[in-house]
């Protein structure tokens, strides 16, 4: 799971980290200059959180993983909660933009929903004996 976290971070950080006269015509998304300075500080920290995930992908730590998890189940809410306050002000208005956090949700509490699992499962104990369950 942690490769598929640092694959898709490392992705969200190259976008992030697109120079600020592309973004709109590759992305669509429409920023001021503060809006452009946000988006390489979180390009930076998905690329951190994408190095982690993928130094750690061999032997992962469960706190990091439920760390990532977290982070996954918050993105995806704050999308959605960004886009019903500011819908009026034209957050992601144009085609690309909501084609992008229309698949940027659902991708995020699905790899959140597995990444939990994975946790969860990982603190089971494996046995081979039916009567200990």
């Amino acid at each position: 799971m942690l490769t598929v976290v640092a694959i898709v971070e490392a992705a969200y950080a190259v976008v992030a980290l697109t120079p600020p006269s592309l973004v709109e015509p590759l992305f669509g998304f429409r920023l001021n200059a503060d809006g452009h300075w946000a988006l390489k500080l979180l390009g930076v920290s998905l690329a951190v959180q994408a190095a982690v995930a993928w130094l750690l992908r061999g032997q992962p730590h469960r706190g990091i993983a439920g760390a990532l998890a977290a982070y996954q189940f918050g993105s995806a809410t704050v999308d959605w909660m960004m886009w019903l306050a500011l819908r009026d002000d034209g957050i992601f208005a144009t085609t690309q933009a909501r084609v992008a956090i229309v698949a940027a949700i659902p991708s995020h509490y699905l790899l959140g929903a597995l990444l939990t699992a994975a946790v969860v499962a990982a603190g089971r104990p494996v046995t081979s004996d039916v009567r200990t369950l």
